[in-house]
């Protein structure tokens, strides 16, 4: 019996001579120190333990009392190419699973009580197009940022482009493309979304 447990250990500090392995480890442990920063900054919000950042956030991030992010959200930054930029979530919001937030070119600003389910994608910039039709790495200034506001819901799968802004109390059915402003209290769905009906 001990010597199975001694084995065990040996193998598995044998697998610490992998180089990869060793990278992949340093940098989960450098993500898990970002982590505790933010949860310090922030100590009345929920952030899950296998939440991605992409760039920095320090000083970038801000939770509101009570915000939930669950585990596999991708909350990006923006870098060199882009720009820092900021991404914002309210008081009492829930922020699903395996969502996709990215700033950078502009800031992504979730408002208070939404709840924004699993598969959601909010991009606050988007590249420019060339005369010949083509794509540019350059963003496209005339559009950028993402707002939802208040007590707004975003149903799985919803993809919200740059510019947008969902009203407060608005509801995104699944698997839609908002391309445009969503207004207040209205709910829509397709691709794109369009209005077909309303709250009140």
């Amino acid at each position: 019996m001990i010597w199975s447990w001694w084995r065990t250990l040996l193998s598995g500090l044998n697998l610490l001579t992998d180089p990869e392995l060793v990278r992949d480890l340093g940098e989960r442990r450098r993500e898990l120190a970002v982590q505790a920063t933010i949860r310090a900054s922030n100590p009345e919000a929920k952030l899950g333990r296998r939440v991605r950042f992409e760039g920095d956030p320090t000083g970038c991030l801000s939770l509101g009392r009570g915000a939930t992010v669950c585990d596999g959200t991708v909350l990006a930054f923006g870098g060199p190419a882009d720009g820092p930029a900021a991404i914002a979530i309210g008081p009492g919001t829930w922020v699903g699973p395996l969502n996709n937030l990215r700033a950078g070119g502009g800031n992504v600003t979730v408002g208070a009580d939404c709840l924004i389910a699993q598969f959601c994608t909010l991009v606050a910039a988007n590249h420019r197009r060339r005369p010949d039709g083509g794509v540019s790495a350059d963003l496209d200034p005339a559009r950028s940022g993402v707002t939802v506001g208040d007590g707004a819901w975003l149903a799985a799968g919803v993809t919200v482009t740059p510019g947008v802004t969902v009203g407060a109390g608005a509801v995104v059915g699944a698997g839609a493309v908002v391309t445009r402003d969503v207004p207040a209290g209205e709910v829509w769905t397709g691709v794109p979304a369009r209005r077909i009906g309303s709250r009140r």
